[in-house]
């Protein structure tokens, strides 16, 4: 039996993680396979006529997930059970209620405790001195104020652009030679969002104050945890209207590095 057939039954490997293109969280399912394979670049983004959509939502993950089934619908706040997380599209392009492939930015989209005692957020006063201002209305994280929160990441790793996941594929396992101490590991025994290509790892509790030295500007993100990334991959501050989750633009160079 060959190392791969014995890897099999634990869940995707890394050789079929690349082999899927990566491509997850940018069309909403495998029509593009081949825009990024272990680590290579993304075309230039289509441009296209339509229609922007600021609300989040699910896109489809090649492998079997409790969201798949809800492929092209809104993310309501009331969809996930703590520590649940799920892939979207955010501000694609729509020709009436067609997501145009290659059109918006992919995210994933976390339900973590509240208000955790071991979670770190920047402070008003850390956002006016790093030069952040987030849209109005708009805030570093989904809160109802009693029990729900939730959080929402760009999902491009800011090592070399490939595409993080939560919880869907550990094989091999992430590495547990942190950089800093997760909470979301050591506490709550939950793997962080983590880069299976290179190794990266981000704790989606640890929202803190970074830099983007492509375009030198000040952003919000998940600590990394683990290298090789070197910096926190950015967050999108959001808000519920009606129950859905919608994201607002801060500043776009945030999400500007691939």
């Amino acid at each position: 039996m060959s190392w791969e057939e014995e890897e099999k039954p634990k869940g995707m490997t890394r050789r079929e993680w690349v082999r899927l293109g990566m491509t997850i969280g940018a069309v909403g399912a495998l029509a593009s396979v081949g825009g990024l394979v272990s680590g290579q670049l993304l075309p230039p983004p289509i441009v296209a006529s339509g229609t922007v959509r600021q609300d989040l939502l699910y896109t489809k993950f090649p492998t079997p997930q409790w969201w798949n089934s809800k492929d092209g619908e809104q993310v309501k706040v009331t969809d996930f059970g703590l520590w649940e997380g799920a892939t979207g599209v955010w501000r694609g392009v729509y020709q009436g209620s067609q997501l145009l492939p290659g059109t918006g930015l992919p995210v994933i989209i976390i339900r973590v405790p509240y208000q955790a005692p071991q979670g770190t957020v920047p402070t008003a006063s850390d956002l006016t001195e790093a030069k952040i201002v987030l849209p109005q209305g708009y805030d570093m994280f989904y809160d109802n104020g009693s029990d729900t929160q939730i959080v929402v990441l760009f999902d491009r790793c800011v090592h070399l652009c490939c595409y993080p996941g939560w919880h869907v594929v550990t094989n091999p396992p992430p590495l547990r030679n942190y950089l800093v101490p997760p909470p979301t590991y050591d506490v709550y025994h939950q793997d962080p969002v983590y880069c299976i290509c290179h190794g990266s790892q981000y704790d989606p509790l640890l929202l803190a104050v970074n830099y983007n030295p492509v375009n030198s500007v000040n952003y919000v993100g998940a600590t990394h945890v683990h290298g090789p990334a070197t910096r926190a991959l950015p967050i999108v501050p959001v808000q519920a209207k009606g129950g859905v989750l919608f994201g607002g633009m801060p500043d776009p160079r945030w999400y500007e590095y691939c």
